[in-house]
């Protein structure tokens, strides 16, 4: 199933620049601060890649019954939530996602996952080599 808030993910094109995680984490923080970001960029050296790691909106994400404190929620667009103030920092989703796009903070002692900034994603926005794209409808 293609969810509306799909983006699109072309890991030959990321030039690693990380702008993407700095948008985020101003978005969402109000400060420019990669730890904060809700995507990562994981340079893979001996590939010669830079790998963006970002939520698929999964239709039954591992991630949700993974959690043994039930701190996770998926809306009716795919969207994972997580309660703060439930999360016990177990790590169990983080374990769980395939994607690597889930991820536990030690230092803010929270979980990072994107959430599509309210349906107009930044990265996508202003990720100049198109490495993160929403599929145009049809």
């Amino acid at each position: 199933m293609t969810r509306e808030l799909e983006i699109k993910v072309n890991t030959p094109v990321c030039t690693g620049c990380h702008i993407c995680e700095m948008v985020c984490s101003l978005y969402h923080e109000n400060a420019v601060n990669l730890d904060k970001a809700r995507l990562r960029i994981l340079d893979k050296w001996d590939d010669s890649l830079f790998e963006p790691h970002i939520c698929q909106l999964c239709d039954q994400p591992d991630c949700v019954p993974a959690c043994p404190v039930s701190a996770l929620a998926q809306d009716d667009r795919g969207i994972i939530h997580v309660d703060d103030e439930t999360c016990n920092g177990c790590e169990s989703c983080v374990t769980a996602c395939t994607y690597g796009a889930i991820r536990w903070n030690d230092q803010f002692e929270r979980l990072f996952v994107c959430d599509r900034c309210d349906g107009d994603p930044t990265c996508v926005k202003l990720c100049t080599v198109r490495a993160l794209e929403m599929p145009t409808k049809v």
